[in-house]
């Protein structure tokens, strides 16, 4: 790869980075077989690795309960010492968010 343009974008890291976890290869023969130098896919590396570290994302878990015979259409959810009542038409991105914040407090 010695036509390699010097800067990558950030896709076209993502998508080398792949290539050579794939490739089964040590950073050191991948890079000398590419054209790049050892120092530029580790740290390339390790930049997404602090990205994706910073990155919290909040993944709904499947909710399965049986029908209750109740006129209150609401749920309590419970983390840690907190209780949560969530009624119908709730707004999904607030609960996310104190959610989120309850689960780094508790």
């Amino acid at each position: 790869m010695s036509d390699t343009p010097t800067k990558l974008s950030f896709q076209e890291w993502d998508e080398l980075i792949e290539k050579y976890r794939n490739s089964g290869l040590s950073v050191i023969k991948w890079c000398e077989i590419h054209g790049f130098k050892p120092h530029q896919l580790r740290w390339q590396i390790k930049k997404r690795q602090k990205l994706n570290k910073n990155e919290q994302t909040i993944q709904w878990v499947p909710l399965h309960s049986s029908p209750i015979e109740s006129s209150s259409r609401s749920i309590s959810v419970k983390i840690g010492h907190a209780e949560i009542t969530v009624s119908e038409g709730f707004n999904k991105e607030l609960f996310a968010e104190v959610v989120y914040s309850l689960l780094s407090i508790c």
